[in-house]
């Protein structure tokens, strides 16, 4: 899908851009997983052992909207809300002021939880808490897709093999994919904590689906 609310270009050149963006954004991913298993690699599960920061999560939003945006890379300063198509607001991520903090105590969760998750449940929770801040002003869905299976790779200890992508998949499976995120939303107003259940079903599914097209190759 192609987005049309861009700062410094629209129309058919802006679509052709995004397209080579996605490009660039894939081989930063692959970049990524490649540096961090090298410098991190647990020789037990050969995982990575540390995961990508906020630096590497700007780059990833940087790299996919360079010559879009009048500030790739750089969380907002003001607010924005996500809408049906018919208008309908279906969520209000928390203020600008607020970005910066949740997005440092979040990345805290992450440290936390690096270890001890499996792959599938590492990235669902990257792509809720991305999608849950939207910290950036536009480009955030496929920031987090980005980050999200970047994370993924690097718990699995490769470069995933197989085509369409997880990162591919969950676009395709938009329907879906906002449900999961609703659902997830759900649980964190009600408790404190996203309610993971339907994402992580979501991810293993599109997971097995992007690793059975590996085999049948």
């Amino acid at each position: 899908m192609f987005d049309t609310n861009w700062d410094l270009i629209s129309g058919d050149v802006a679509h052709e851009i995004e397209v080579l963006n996605q490009s660039s954004q894939i081989n930063l991913i692959e970049a990524l997983v490649r540096f961090f298993l090298h410098h991190y690699a647990n020789d037990s599960e050969q995982s990575a052992q540390h995961h990508p920061n906020q630096n590497a999560l700007r780059e990833l939003h940087r790299t996919a909207t360079f010559l879009l945006l009048a500030k790739p890379g750089i969380y907002r300063d003001g607010p924005v809300h996500l809408a049906k198509e018919d208008g309908t607001v279906v969520y209000v991520p928390p203020s600008a002021e607020e970005v910066e903090g949740h997005m440092d105590r979040l990345f805290g969760q992450i440290s936390e939880r690096w270890m001890n998750s499996i792959p599938v449940e590492m990235g669902a929770f990257t792509l809720w808490l991305i999608n849950w801040v939207h910290p950036f002003k536009n480009g955030n869905g496929r920031t987090a897709r980005a980050f999200c299976y970047t994370c993924i790779c690097l718990r699995m200890g490769f470069v995933l093999p197989g085509a369409p992508t997880v990162l591919e998949l969950i676009k395709m499976n938009d329907d879906e994919y906002q449900s999961a995120l609703r659902v997830a939303d759900a649980g964190y107003n009600a408790t404190g904590e996203p309610d993971l259940s339907a994402m992580n079903d979501f991810i293993e599914r599109l997971l097995i689906e992007q690793l059975s097209s590996a085999v049948g190759d």
